[in-house]
């Protein structure tokens, strides 16, 4: 329980100027035609009639990280997928930003792999995935404790203020392997049907959240340089699943953890002809295997289901802190031991008993400009709007140019209530796959507490005859 206080209370501090992810969000690489299992993850339609004849990812990693990433040498990536386990976050933390402005906290980890996706006849594909994932969502507090923590008390521009705070946040952790069926109804000369499936068995699953209000004073106590920092009236209410130990197996399938069962549901309209290369007639030899649709529509549900939580505790406590700049990095390392300590209550249950998925509704329209030029609108919606754990709301648009073994894409993100425009860089090289969600985040110089998702992965494959 200590640990998880401290974990929570550490990406609070990290997160303090913005929501967070929940399926798959990875701009540019989710609308390829040649995107296989990671467009799957955003449509299960798409592997229907798959031009690959098999497909195995090895591993790719999504993690949000901020400008200060390459300052702390990358020690903060796929930081909320180690928010359950590790030992030590203070300084690592820094480096988790947020893909969301204020007033919310938005980041997110993900890892993908070993998959595998093997079509059968032409018309039908299967596909088994394996995935880890980890969610931070939450308010905002203020900008200023955001830089006491992130930049320190002897930061020079750091200025004298004060204030009040009250938010909330929830952390969500979970592994899960998935199914997927792919089928192509029909195969016309002009247009075609693809509908898909996914159902997915959830483990692991571990549910925080961490609720506090109180007053804050950063006051000058040695000219422009020494500070402190005072946290009054403070009150607090921490609720936990089972916490994880170890990052391992036996902890991932133990009973003693979350679980349950996840679907999606999807399907895909193509009009117009299905190669450059070739008519209606199948015996014509595809010359170009290129797509040749005009238009690609596609509609999808995700995330349904829930987990099953066990039952685990409450713990509420007050006080009031203050801190130099010593005490405020072991509050870094270890803030459970001040917030304990301040607490006279006894641990209380804490039930969630089945909790529903946030879903999310995928629409997607892709326009074929030119050979192997495309521009592709993707809406991402919510529809779990009173969730702890959420994914704001999202409209992506991406030119791309794509071919077998080469593609690259300018995905232009429009996010959340604010509408905060992020534009990113998705590229396919081979078997390697790379891309960042907001370029402009990931190399600012501002080291604010912003930040864009990053991902790389490795995979291998074998196409489809082309005759």
């Amino acid at each position: 329980m200590k640990k998880s206080v401290s974990r929570l209370f550490l990406s609070v501090l990290v997160g303090l100027n913005c929501p967070t992810v929940w399926a798959q969000y990875q701009p540019g690489l989710v609308s390829s035609n040649y995107g296989g299992i990671h467009r799957m993850l955003q449509n299960p339609s798409s592997i229907a009639g798959s031009r690959y004849k098999f497909q195995v990812i090895a591993f790719t990693g999504t993690s949000s990280v901020n400008s200060l990433y390459t300052k702390y040498i990358a020690k903060g990536f796929f930081q909320s997928i180690q928010l359950p386990y590790s030992q030590g976050l203070s300084l690592p933390l820094r480096t988790l930003g947020s893909i969301t402005d204020a007033p919310r906290t938005t980041s997110y980890s993900e890892i993908l792999g070993p998959s595998v996706l093997l079509n059968v006849d032409g018309n039908q594909t299967l596909a088994l995935h394996t995935r880890l994932k980890s969610y931070l969502y939450g308010s905002s507090l203020p900008e200023n404790l955001t830089e006491a923590y992130r930049n320190r008390l002897f930061y020079k521009n750091l200025q004298p203020s004060s204030g009040s705070f009250d938010f909330n946040l929830a952390h969500n952790s979970y592994g899960e392997i998935g199914l997927t069926y792919g089928l192509q109804v029909f195969d016309g000369h002009w247009h075609r049907l693809n509908v898909g499936a996914t159902v997915r068995r959830i483990v692991g699953a571990q549910m925080t959240y961490l609720d506090a209000r109180g007053n804050y004073a950063i006051r000058q106590t040695n000219g422009d340089v020494d500070k402190t920092l005072a946290i009054t009236n403070l009150n607090y209410r921490l609720g936990q699943t089972t916490p994880r130990k170890d990052f391992g197996l036996s902890s991932v399938f133990s009973s003693a953890y979350g679980s349950g069962w996840g679907y999606d549901l999807g399907a895909t309209y193509e009009i117009g002809r299905r190669t450059t290369g070739r008519g209606y007639n199948s015996d014509t030899p595809m010359k170009d295997p290129r797509p040749a649709y005009w238009l690609r529509l596609s509609a999808a549900l995700m995330n349904g289901g829930s987990i099953k939580y066990p039952t685990g505790q409450v713990v509420t406590g007050s006080g009031q802190l203050t801190f130099q700049q010593e005490e405020l990095e072991k509050f870094g390392d270890a803030p459970t031991d001040y917030l304990t300590v301040k607490s006279d209550n006894s641990p209380q249950k804490y039930s969630p008993g089945k909790v529903a998925l946030p879903r999310m509704l995928h629409l997607e329209a892709d326009m074929r400009l030119v050979p192997s030029f495309y521009v592709n609108g993707l809406l991402m919606n919510n529809l779990s709007s009173a969730a702890r754990v959420q994914m704001p709301n999202m409209l992506i648009i991406t030119p791309r140019f794509e071919d077998e073994d080469v593609e690259f894409g300018l995905p232009i993100s429009i996010l959340g209530p604010d509408n905060r425009v992020a534009v990113g860089m998705s590229t396919r090289l081979g078997p390697i796959t790379l891309g960042f969600s907001d370029m402009g985040r990931l190399f600012s110089k501002k080291g604010d507490n912003r930040s864009s998702l990053a991902w790389i992965g490795l995979s291998v494959w074998k196409w489809r005859q082309k005759n």
